[in-house]
């Protein structure tokens, strides 16, 4: 059985088990909203890339525009004045890029800021050839001094004979606060080279090494199609929960309360799908049924002459269950009739194995009175038929239902035709009466243990009396239980009326192990009253 389970089958630790349960829930909840938090943050770092990553996408497109304007405006003698104009016309655009370079075969003769550069000054290899990107070739991060451009670090864009520079730029303007930002040059094949902004950021972002950043840190990366540029973008996790560490402490405290409401739907859910009734109910079986013979005395003789079978069932748990617990789930249930069956053949295998051959004793089964029927019982306790010689039968007819007398006189004399005895249960506590006993052909009535177990000077001790006669006139065996003191069984014996008693006094239930050892040991004289022990 599962150990979760233990509480609702003992119900103890009820407190403790709402509290578990509240707690499983809470933590659900904060798993849950902690994957949706993540997940946000996921997608306002991949929309904080592709914003940033516009930026780059406009760049570009400036880029090629303003070197297919140049080639096709900039028609003058090349670094002439009129040439210089008309790069400057291109300059004065509004999309940021302002410097270019007339730089056949990548030496710049002049500039829109130097009329012409004496010598020509070559730009080296470019970082990022042209066949690589579209015709246009790269470098980046150059310094830019030898231009005229003191101070100045940029990219710079060629194709023959214009280049353009490139200002540094950390894209969009509306950056998110707890957000780093690295832009980069990423071309297919080729070295990463960092542009502008948090160094190492991409190299977090790519890497394929899970321990590449803390597991607090959250990446995106956005490229261009060509995938020439990328920005990567990272947020820490735990920064984040600092900054909003009052507003996290309100939502985990809301989610707690929040969480009383499915803990307890949870907790009632589960209580009653592990209730006593549905356990019972799912683990009905012949294995699970568990028999205890309480023996009975024969005050004539002061033997044994018989037992009477009381069932038990073996929870889920392995603890033993009185019939007091589960008798009305089986009536409720209709199973009646089916828990007769497992007791009977319980019983059976456990008397026909360990009492010894010679044993005879008169076996009692409790049957309800919906299921007086001759033909039905004479099915359930056929597994007895061929030890009737060792083990007659009785039954004794529990007071749970009323009893209809002109159907129940038909069966009980069936029954008496196929050699099993009838009683009727526990009388003085149900529907029985003098006048029902009177007018069933029943064998004996079995007197209430409340009459045997009240205090001698009690109403009901003087009524024991009183009961005895009138059962005895109706020439009944009488058999009374829950006979507990030495008194009261010398009572028993003297009014000579009473046939046979069970209770502590005599034996408690006994397992069929324990019985064994109970019959073996057994001394009738001492169970008789010392007047008949003399007269024995």
């Amino acid at each position: 059985m599962p150990a979760f389970v233990n509480p609702f089958v003992s119900g103890r630790h009820r407190r403790l088990t709402q509290l578990a349960i509240w707690l499983i829930v809470t933590l659900a909840l904060l798993t849950a909203g902690h994957w949706f938090w993540n997940d946000q943050l996921r997608e306002s770092l991949r929309s904080e890339a592709r914003a940033k990553l516009a930026h780059f996408d406009t760049l570009q497109i400036n880029v090629t525009t303003a070197i297919a304007e140049l080639q096709r405006t900039a028609t003058a003698a090349p670094c002439s004045d009129q040439f210089i104009r008309e790069l400057r016309r291109v300059a004065f655009k509004p999309d940021g890029l302002n410097e270019f370079l007339y730089a056949p075969g990548g030496v710049v003769t002049c500039s829109t800021s130097i009329a012409a550069a004496q010598p020509p000054i070559p730009l080296g290899a470019p970082d990022i050839a042209a066949d690589r990107n579209g015709g246009i070739a790269y470098w980046i991060n150059k310094r830019l001094d030898a231009i005229g451009l003191a101070g100045v670090t940029a990219s710079v864009a060629f194709q023959e004979p214009f280049a353009v520079v490139v200002p540094s730029h950390s894209g969009s303007a509306d950056r998110l606060s707890w957000v780093r930002a690295e832009f980069v040059i990423a071309p297919p094949e080729s070295s990463v080279w960092p542009l502008s902004g948090d160094a190492g950021v991409f190299v977090a972002a790519t890497s394929g090494d899970a321990n590449a950043a803390p597991l607090s840190m959250l990446h995106a990366v956005a490229c261009g199609d060509s995938h020439a540029y990328c920005v990567a973008v990272e947020a820490d996790v735990a920064e984040i929960a600092r900054k909003w560490r009052t507003e996290l402490l309100l939502a985990i405290g809301l989610i707690g309360f929040y969480a009383i409401w499915p803990a307890s739907f949870i907790y009632r859910a589960l209580e009653r799908c592990w209730s006593l009734e549905q356990r019972f109910r799912r683990n009905l079986t012949r294995e699970s049924v568990i028999c205890a013979y309480q023996p009975i005395l024969d005050l004539r003789t002061g033997e044994i002459s018989g037992c009477e079978v009381l069932a038990r069932w073996r929870d889920v748990d392995g603890s033993e269950v009185p019939p007091d617990k589960f008798v009305e789930i089986v009536a409720s249930s209709g199973q009646t009739l089916a828990f007769t069956r497992m007791v009977a053949e319980r019983a059976f295998g456990e008397l026909s194995q360990c009492l010894p051959q010679n044993t005879r004793l008169q076996i009692n089964f409790n049957i309800f009175p919906r299921d007086l029927d001759s033909e039905k019982l004479s099915e359930v306790f056929r597994v007895f038929e061929d030890v009737r010689d060792r083990f007659p039968l009785a039954l004794e007819i529990v007071e749970s239902d009323a009893l209809a007398v002109e159907s129940a006189e038909s069966e009980i004399e069936a029954l008496a035709r196929l050699g099993i005895r009838t009683y009727i249960d526990d009388f003085g506590s149900g529907y029985s009466s003098i006048h029902r006993v009177a007018s069933l052909a029943i064998h004996g009535v079995k007197l209430d243990r409340s009459f045997a177990m009240a205090p001698s000077e009690s109403l009901m001790a003087r009524m024991l009396v009183h009961a005895l006669e009138m059962i005895g006139s109706s020439g009944r065996e009488i058999v009374v239980e829950g006979v507990e003191t030495r008194d009261r069984l010398d009572l028993l014996i003297k009014t000579q009326r009473v046939a046979y008693a069970q209770g502590y006094l005599i034996s408690r239930p006994l397992s069929i192990e324990r019985l064994v050892a109970f019959l073996a040991s057994h001394d009738a004289a001492s169970m008789l009253t010392s007047e008949a022990r003399a007269a024995a």
